[in-house]
């Protein structure tokens, strides 16, 4: 490294204006003091050793680092200078913040532990500050966000899942007049948080499903109307579908997504525009499905909703025993209710226990 000012110079290579023709150069800073390190001339030297720019060293724009890639100088005229000596170049001009940054870029044993420090980071966030995180993110989610994650999804579907329903109208209000009755059964305070309503599909690739948004859009199938049409077993899942609503789970699932999300761009980078893609779409919102405490919650908000709107919750375990044996324990596109032995003896003792 040079250790006089006189021997600040660059190997590189420099470019006339506007022209893509290269040839080797020097740039050599040029004392105008003894004793100001930052004052000097700038001056290009060609290899046959004339001056091909000259300029004061503070009027030289010098390009931040970028990994490896060449440095980038350019004078008042538009000459652009590369060189590849990063340590020369914080010689003549400084070490600067990102000068330091690109420092911590390069390899080194500390990035080992930086590295580990944050996955430990990243893990204590997931595992014990997400959930107030989610929690905060939900209090301050305004609601016409909310409703756009619904209308969103509803056109997601609309395209590519779902096709409108067949349903006779007359039955479609035999089932609006169940989900009016349930409704009825919630505390105000439930129902003017929540903009309820009650959506019909027809749609092969689902099946017989009915899910609910974070909004209060619930969605049945016509295939699930058709296969249960039991007046108590729809009102059991309506109640189901409602408790994931008023407990906001499907908030709670999409915020843990997109905290996920966040956390793994702090490590891995840049990887796609997702809010944009969740409000204006809904794409992956479809994706996500509920956990099974959630599932335990919204089957025990279900069962006491019917039981005080006056129907029967035992029809939903009477609606798990009906289920395919092809659909126990195989997951299918957002469902809200998988069949399993536990669940169903879970129902059971619940309604043995709290509604009997």
């Amino acid at each position: 490294m040079p250790n006089k000012l006189e021997d600040l110079q660059l190997v590189g290579t420099t470019y006339p204006p506007g022209s893509s023709h290269r040839q080797r150069a020097r740039l050599v800073l040029r004392p105008t003091s003894q004793t100001q390190d930052q004052d000097g001339i700038v001056d290009l030297i060609d290899e046959n050793g004339n001056r091909l720019g000259s300029t004061p060293r503070q009027e030289l724009i010098v390009d931040p680092p970028l990994g490896s890639a060449a440095r980038r100088m350019t004078f008042p005229d538009g000459r652009l200078f590369e060189t590849e000596d990063h340590v020369g170049v914080e010689a003549i001009f400084g070490r600067d913040r990102w000068s330091i940054l690109h420092g911590l870029e390069q390899f080194h044993p500390r990035l080992i532990a930086i590295t580990l420090a944050a996955f430990v980071g990243i893990f204590v966030v997931y595992r014990f500050a997400l959930g107030y995180l989610v929690a905060a993110a939900i209090a301050l989610t305004p609601q016409p966000v909310i409703e756009q994650i619904d209308r969103g999804t509803l056109q997601t579907l609309d395209v590519a899942l779902t096709d409108p329903s067949t349903l006779p109208d007359a039955r479609q209000e035999e089932v609006r007049a169940i989900f009016e009755q349930m409704l009825g059964a919630l505390p105000p305070d439930d129902i003017d948080r929540h903009g309820f309503e009650l959506h019909f599909r027809a749609s092969e690739r689902i099946g017989p499903n009915a899910f609910a948004l974070p909004g209060g859009t619930i969605v049945f199938t016509d295939q699930f109307i058709e296969m249960f049409p039991d007046d108590d077993m729809i009102a059991t899942v309506i109640g189901h579908e409602i408790g994931h609503v008023v407990d906001e789970h499907g908030l709670q699932q999409f915020y843990r997504a997109l905290g996920l999300y966040f956390l793994i761009t702090m490590l891995a980078g840049e990887t796609g525009p997702l809010m944009e893609d969740v409000l204006l779409e809904g794409n992956a919102l479809l994706s996500l499905s509920y956990s099974r405490q959630h599932e335990r919650e919204a089957d025990e908000f279900g069962l006491r909703l019917s039981h005080a709107a006056g129907f029967d919750p035992s029809a939903l375990a009477d609606l798990f025993r009906q289920l395919p044996d092809g659909s126990r324990g195989t997951p299918e596109f957002l469902l809200t209710h998988p069949a399993n032995d536990a669940r169903l003896e879970a129902i059971e003792r619940f309604i043995a226990e709290e509604l009997n």
